[in-house]
């Protein structure tokens, strides 16, 4: 489609999506009537965060992308790009992600009057993090949910999973606020990485208390 007039970025970045696709068949690929779409054109305007939110899940783009706050293009924070999807997700691979987050430590077995295997004590706190924030958005707007949970795929896309050892944990406790927020959250595993590779004081994480032994096998591995 020819860019023509325009000038909003957002309506700008959606037509070089729609290549030569005429409103009609864009409007038709992310499942709203072409008057609704014939409109936005026509003022040239951001569109809502409905029609950014299936443009962006249609074309597998950032919602940053779409109003210019970013020039990262793809999602590749996304469950897609990760090729989880409900379709093709099978119980093995479940299995071997819990697995791992059990031998990392993340996830220990629950007690209800002894153990109980279908109970999970969720250790890791940024994991605990994710499902308080999964748990508070999941009641709201389908759109809010949407718009939170791509971003905290974006944001934490890149951080490896710790092993929750004592140090990790009270680590987070001393360095991160109650409640917790994205930003220092990744600030913190970006120092803690530092510390394992020797780039960081080991007094710079932990300070109330003095420095408890670093293990062995970095949480990282």
């Amino acid at each position: 489609m020819a860019n023509k007039k325009y000038t909003n970025t957002t309506i700008l970045r959606i037509c070089e999506l729609m290549g030569n696709d005429s409103q009609g068949e864009f409007a038709d690929k992310i499942g709203f009537a072409q008057p609704t779409i014939s409109r936005m054109f026509t003022e040239d305007k951001t569109p809502s965060s409905s029609v950014l939110l299936a443009v962006a899940k249609y074309y597998n783009v950032s919602v940053d992308w779409l109003l210019g706050l970013s020039e990262r293009k793809e999602l590749g924070g996304s469950m897609q790009a990760h090729n989880i999807t409900s379709s093709n997700l099978t119980y093995a691979d479940a299995m071997a992600v819990l697995e791992i987050l059990y031998q990392k430590k993340c996830l220990q077995v629950g007690y209800d009057g002894g153990p109980d295997p279908g109970i999970i004590w969720v250790r890791d706190k940024v994991l605990r993090y994710y499902l308080d924030n999964r748990l508070r958005y999941s009641d709201g707007s389908r759109n809010i949910y949407d718009i939170w949970i791509a971003d905290a795929l974006e944001r934490y896309g890149k951080q490896k999973i710790l092993s929750w050892t004592d140090y990790v944990d009270k680590a987070f406790e001393q360095n991160i606020s109650n409640p917790p927020k994205d930003e220092e959250i990744l600030d913190f595993l970006k120092l803690l990485e530092g510390v394992f590779r020797g780039e960081v004081e080991p007094d710079e994480v932990l300070k109330k208390d003095g420095f408890m032994n670093i293990p062995d096998e970095l949480p990282f591995n």
